[in-house]
């Protein structure tokens, strides 16, 4: 059977140089070659067993279905009847093997003016749910994006724009914002778009200031890095492997988010330093330090801590009166002083701690 579509060409050609008949049924001839044409196609696709030999002859077919059926759009400049018949012509010939149309295949125009009118409903909806749920705005607006491309219609469209959104559309649909495992529901916005992989810029954007905020507000040079590990667990926890990009000539949001934030981490752990204030600033110097430490060791103050734990703990939590860090080795080195001058000093601190004490003592 004959599966070129050069004499339905023909025929869409011929349509639109000859003037204007009953545009209420669709053109006799246009329907009957639609017709053998879709029963001729599948039959040859069921014939052939090489895949790229099926793949190449079911891209190119589709390929010239939508060409001829831009042409009847853009000549009456509205679905008519003749357009109708290659919408169902094209409908028919992808459900054959819909799990093998390449996702390049550009989509017919007439298909992009139906999806635009559904998608301004649908997106209608959502954005009001969107709204309901206190989603922070600015993101509101970025969800939007893949909407927006079907119903603005500037950009060319293929099969995996809306294969996308589809998939999108589904996820926002079953969506439990009440019960959803997140800190909050702008939180739950924005993991169900890294899972979808949503890679357009703008939303790359979103989640870098979103984690700088989060990150930026922390001092702690130890908590800041539990922080953006918190956020690297949390882009990996998000990511479903397999799922087709938004965008397939960018890289993955989640691969670019996860740099980024591995970049950030290198830059904390070797340009930051803890800030000293954080620590406990002592008034003594580091063998009066070491010396006062032992004294409350040996009194079983910290319980059963070892000497040498408790060094090390000092040494991370404290400074001398000179703001120098204070090693635990030092710590351990001059827990025994034989400076009577140091000792003689030591022992008056005691004795005033000690006649403090006394005076909330009843009788003393």
């Amino acid at each position: 059977m004959n599966t070129d579509t050069d004499y339905l060409k023909s025929i869409a050609e011929e349509i639109t140089q000859s003037p204007k008949k009953d545009s209420s049924k669709p053109d006799h001839h246009l329907l009957v070659e639609a017709k053998r044409l879709e029963k001729a196609i599948i039959h040859h696709l069921s014939a052939i067993e090489n895949f790229t030999q099926r793949d190449t002859f079911y891209f190119n077919t589709l390929n010239k279905l939508v060409n001829i059926c831009d042409v009847l759009f853009e000549f009456h400049k509205q679905i008519s009847p003749d357009v109708e018949v290659l919408l169902q012509l094209l409908t028919a010939i992808k459900e054959i093997v819909p799990s093998e149309i390449r996702p390049n295949l550009k989509l017919a125009k007439a298909f992009v003016e139906i999806q635009k009118r559904n998608l301004t409903a649908i997106w209608a909806k959502q954005r009001r749910i969107l709204e309901e749920q206190e989603i922070d705005g600015r993101l509101i607006e970025i969800a939007a994006i893949p909407f927006m491309r079907f119903i603005d219609g500037k950009q060319k469209l293929c099969w995996s724009d809306f294969t996308w959104i589809r998939g999108y559309l589904a996820k926002l649909e079953i969506m439990d914002w009440d019960d959803a495992d997140c800190s909050g529901k702008t939180e739950a916005l924005t993991s169900l778009l890294i899972g979808r992989d949503f890679n357009d810029d703008r939303f790359y954007i979103y989640c870098k200031k979103y984690i700088q905020g989060r990150t930026g507000a922390i001092s702690s040079k130890r908590n800041k890095l539990l922080e953006f590990a918190q956020c690297e667990k949390l882009v990996l926890e998000d990511t479903q492997v397999g799922t087709a990009p938004f965008d397939l000539r960018a890289n993955s949001v989640s691969e670019r988010l996860l740099k980024w934030i591995r970049e950030e981490i290198d830059f904390v752990e070797t340009h930051e330093k803890e800030n000293p204030y954080l620590k406990l600033r002592l008034n003594m110097y580091v063998n009066r330090i070491a010396f006062f430490f032992k004294l409350l060791h040996e009194q079983k103050v910290f319980g059963d801590t070892s000497f040498k734990d408790l060094s090390q703990q000092i040494a991370s939590t404290c400074l001398s009166a000179d703001g120098e860090e204070i090693l635990a080795s030092t710590i351990i080195s001059k827990a025994y002083p034989k400076d009577q001058k140091m000792l003689e000093e030591m022992e008056g601190l005691l004795v005033r701690m000690l006649e403090y004490v006394r005076r909330f003592m009843r009788g003393k």
